[in-house]
């Protein structure tokens, strides 16, 4: 296939999925990475796969700086399709939440955008790794009335939100998406490409490659998995928290290249979340905590049974309850996805960990 896919920051949890359904497909795939070592890593394990994979993967070391893409389009000037995937979440920052969040999400977004407008002359569709954290409304969390859908937007401010790398990091996801969205607008008779997001909640599910485990690189999602194999009978807790909803990353990777074939998901938003689809219709077994997530790790190992916790909420459908309601129908409809049940996400990530990666 000689359709040119530009992913930036081809090195993320996410983006290394979405790059292995692209050369699964024969797009010609090229990625952005801030450094030359992450970039070889990418490109090194992608071509024991696919060794006859067209992949490049360019240096961008700054996609906050005005041009920081303009040589990537000049290099490949008949680039079709930009997934942006660049995005900062790490917490412990000693910068301001402005420097660590707003600016790198809202300027790397517009930085992307406008270099495609001006020299991305051959790109048709574009699509963007957003965040339930641009749907979410803390204001009804457990509220049973209020259903988050693709249509749902996050009132939240950055006066708001700023003094808080949590909020702060949310906000900045709302911005840098409702951000595109203006841009298509204020440029909607210039602009020759269609915009599609994805909005995931939390997203987990096995790494891309074993050797990231062998390595002991795991991402923020697998991390807890990995804490809940380490507890121990006398573990006591917390049981409650993290509380909310998920998604599987290769249901997330599908997502971001069915836009490129799928004309109908111009102009939307996607909202993927585990065990929804059209035949599943559950709106309930996304949500998860530690307990949830040791009851799965409970059934499916049971040579896991007397060495890791039981967890200790008795009615955890109760405490899930206090989570966030949702209903992602449009986006079954769109996609035809049956996305995959929580249950299997836990499992194939666990499995994963404890085949090939010490849970020390």
């Amino acid at each position: 296939m000689d359709e040119k896919v530009l992913v930036t920051g081809s090195n993320g949890f996410i983006a290394l999925h979405v790059l292995d359904v692209l050369l699964s497909e024969k797009y010609h795939v090229i990625g952005t990475a801030r450094s030359q070592d992450k970039a070889d890593q990418v490109k090194e394990s992608f071509k024991k796969l696919y060794p006859y994979a067209q992949l490049e993967v360019e240096i961008v070391p700054d996609i906050t700086k005005s041009g920081a893409f303009n040589d990537v389009f000049k290099k490949y000037p008949d680039i079709q399709h930009v997934l942006h995937m660049a995005s900062n979440f790490s917490f412990g920052h000693d910068q301001s939440t402005e420097e660590a969040y707003l600016i790198p999400a809202t300027q790397g977004t517009k930085n992307i955008l406008e270099t495609s407008l001006a020299l991305g002359k051959k790109v048709k569709r574009f699509v963007i790794t957003s965040s339930f954290a641009s749907i979410m409304d803390f204001d009804h969390e457990g509220d049973a009335n209020f259903i988050h859908t693709e249509a749902t937007w996050n009132p939240t401010t950055w006066e708001k939100a700023k003094n808080n790398e949590l909020t702060a990091y949310i906000a900045s996801k709302k911005l840098a998406e409702e951000s595109a969205w203006t841009f298509m607008k204020e440029h909607e008779n210039e602009v020759p490409f269609t915009l599609t997001t994805v909005c995931p909640p939390y997203v987990w599910g096995p790494q891309m490659f074993d050797s990231s485990v062998k390595r002991g690189v795991l991402n923020t999602s697998a991390e807890l998995i990995n804490q809940a194999l380490k507890t121990t009978p006398a573990f006591e807790g917390p049981f409650d928290t993290p509380n909310g909803i998920g998604c599987d990353v290769r249901d997330v990777a599908l997502l971001h290249v069915l836009p490129l074939r799928n004309e109908k998901l111009a102009g939307k938003r996607l909202f993927p979340v585990n065990g929804t689809g059209i035949k599943q219709h559950n709106y309930k077994n996304a949500r998860f905590n530690m307990q949830r997530v040791l009851d799965v790790l409970n059934e499916k190992f049971p040579e896991l049974k007397g060495k890791i916790s039981k967890g200790g909420i008795e009615d955890n459908e109760k405490a899930l309850a206090a989570g966030f309601y949702y209903n992602n129908d449009e986006t079954c409809k769109l996609t035809g996805i049956e996305f995959k049940p929580l249950e299997v996400t836990i499992y194939d990530a666990a499995k994963q960990i404890l085949d090939f990666g010490p849970s020390s």
